[in-house]
């Protein structure tokens, strides 16, 4: 009976086809934005004010943002904080400010912006002459956010034949 068992269950008297994956011939296949070199790179840092409260998933989130890629940042805060819609619409204004000033003062694409470091320093805004209490006072956040980017000779447009 073990016999009978053993062949119902056994799938090794089927054919194997074993296949190859092809090579790849663009470098980019599957990985479509490549972290470029650090000669071809600038950096600019920017301090930013937040004066709300960040939660810790937001905090998590920022600090995940290390040698990351802008598009997936953003990405990752429009997935990750899908729930929390005003938190979500803070970050990325948090982002989006730094990365238009990139954009109008450089002309730096958005396709070659890079966040390279982030850091964030709660300050708790106190009152000296009150010794009491220091928890219930608010705080507020610093975040410096330190991008790379390449800027790119503009294309000469052409002139039109008429």
């Amino acid at each position: 009976m073990n016999r009978i068992l053993y062949e119902i269950r056994c799938k090794c008297n089927e054919e194997i086809s074993v296949t190859k994956k092809r090579k790849s011939t663009n470098r980019s296949e599957g990985k479509p934005f490549f972290y470029p070199n650090s000669t071809e790179l600038t950096s600019k840092t920017f301090q930013i004010k937040y004066d709300k409260r960040l939660s810790s998933v937001a905090k998590f989130l920022l600090n995940s943002f290390q040698n990351k890629y802008l598009y997936y940042a953003i990405d990752d805060i429009l997935y990750l904080l899908n729930s929390n819609s005003s938190e979500r619409d803070n970050l990325l204004a948090l982002l989006y400010s730094p990365v238009l000033s990139l954009q109008n003062n450089l002309s730096v694409n958005f396709f070659d912006i890079w966040i390279q470091e982030v850091y964030i320093n709660e300050v708790a805004k106190t009152n000296k002459f009150l010794n009491t209490n220091y928890h219930n006072f608010e705080s507020f956040n610093h975040i410096t956010i330190k991008l790379l980017y390449r800027t790119k000779v503009p294309v000469k447009k052409q002139e039109s034949l008429w």
